[in-house]
């Protein structure tokens, strides 16, 4: 059973350009375009991993992952982001992030970080 992994992001463009990538490498993907997509997708059916932009409207990135931590602290997150604040990025760790990347993502780092993030979790 392929692994699912949640991808949200307030810029359609970058959700498709991630999305696609993933479905390409094997994975199950949810999208979402905002926060409170998110918080009800993962809700309704946990996901293995999470990729959430930090910056979004309506719920930002940052209370996406405490929520999502609350539900089930184990799962792996990437928060990404094109601001290049590291106050951003800290901020995303502390709030429970498992890793940060900058927009714009490159994919193929991408794809190497969702395969050691989810054989880790594997049991």
């Amino acid at each position: 059973m392929a692994r699912k992994i949640l991808v949200v992001d307030d810029e359609a463009d970058i959700r498709a350009e991630i999305a696609e990538y993933i479905q390409g490498k094997g994975y199950e993907v949810e999208a979402a375009v905002d926060g409170v997509e998110a918080l009800e997708k993962f809700e309704a059916a946990p996901a293995d991993l999470v990729i959430t932009d930090i910056r979004m409207p309506r719920v930002d990135g940052y209370e996406v992952i405490r929520r999502i931590r609350e539900i089930d602290p184990r799962v792996p997150i990437i928060a990404t982001t094109g601001h290049y604040s590291p106050t951003d990025l800290n901020k995303a760790k502390e709030a429970g992030a498992t890793l940060t990347m900058k927009k714009p993502i490159r994919l193929r780092k991408l794809g190497k970080k969702l395969k050691s993030l989810l054989e880790t979790d594997e049991e």
